[in-house]
């Protein structure tokens, strides 16, 4: 299975010991200081993306952990580009039709990342209060069962909701599920413990402060209020209770969190939040 960011890097990098190094291939020159927004809005786009915008020199740790309170805007990114997709579709196919075709963009722009996460907690659940059998599986690439099974649901309900969903809501929901997806990633992550002691997946998550929390609070607050709309005060809650609850249930079942963990999570919310908007 691909592992091209840092929620699956940490599969990689368990036996590396230079964590500020991001991308193989992509990462090339001496670390250095004084990066710009820019520059980390870049690197967090390259983490939840295929889009080979990621700067080419090394990353020090510090840039890497900031760069984890800009995921929120990224979302707004996709949310916005999927929204005008499914404009663009929407006088020569059904509203079926296009739905499917923006879950497979939805897909394929982020390059299944989170649907990884997903499958691999699901399998790893399978392994029930065993923590050191389901961390072992977490590292295993391979899908069994349990994960098929979770992305079947996971991209049907997808299809489901979408299809259900027209005019301006819909186009709203397109928007706030990324958004909120990606903000309950940090969200979650804030005051855990990474359970990998080295990658980049380490530098990332171990690093996560107030400062991003604030950060993708910030962003997901003023999408949310950009296109005014009742309807988000229910996104919101929909995000803050699953971001919650799943904060609450990793602490309990590993006592930490993984990037396959902070993925399913993602994915979880923007399903939430696509249900929320139908209700």
């Amino acid at each position: 299975m691909r592992e091209r960011a840092f929620l699956k890097r940490s599969k990689v990098d368990d036996a590396q010991t230079k964590p500020a190094t991001l991308k193989a291939g992509r990462s090339r020159g001496p670390a250095r200081s004084g990066w710009s927004v820019i520059d980390e809005l870049r690197l967090s786009a390259s983490f939840l993306t295929i889009i080979p915008v990621g700067p080419k020199a090394v990353a020090s740790v510090e840039t890497v952990a900031a760069s984890f309170g800009y995921f929120p805007l990224i979302g707004v990114a996709i949310g916005g580009a999927l929204a005008i997709e499914d404009f663009a579709l929407g006088s020569i196919f059904s509203t079926a039709v296009r739905s499917v075709l923006i879950v497979m963009s939805w897909v394929l722009v982020t390059g299944a990342l989170h649907l990884d996460g997903v499958a691999d907690t699901a399998d790893a659940l399978g392994a029930g209060r065993n923590s050191e059998r389901a961390l072992e599986i977490l590292r295993d690439s391979h899908i069994g069962v349990f994960g098929a099974i979770a992305l079947f649901f996971v991209l049907a309900l997808k299809c489901v909701c979408l299809a259900s969903l027209n005019g301006r809501s819909r186009w709203m929901a397109l928007l706030w599920a990324p958004v909120l997806g990606r903000w309950a990633m940090v969200a979650v992550n804030q005051g855990l413990s990474y359970l990998r002691e080295v990658g980049a997946g380490s530098a990332l998550l171990s690093g996560s402060d107030n400062r991003n929390l604030a950060m993708a609070s910030g962003f997901s607050l003023l999408a949310l209020l950009a296109p005014f709309s009742s309807r988000a005060v229910s996104a919101a809650f929909v995000a803050v209770i699953c971001a919650l609850a799943a904060k609450l249930f990793y602490r309990r079942w590993l006592g930490g969190v993984t990037g396959d963990l902070l993925g399913a999570v993602c994915e979880i919310v923007e399903i939430g939040v696509l249900l929320g908007m139908i209700g």
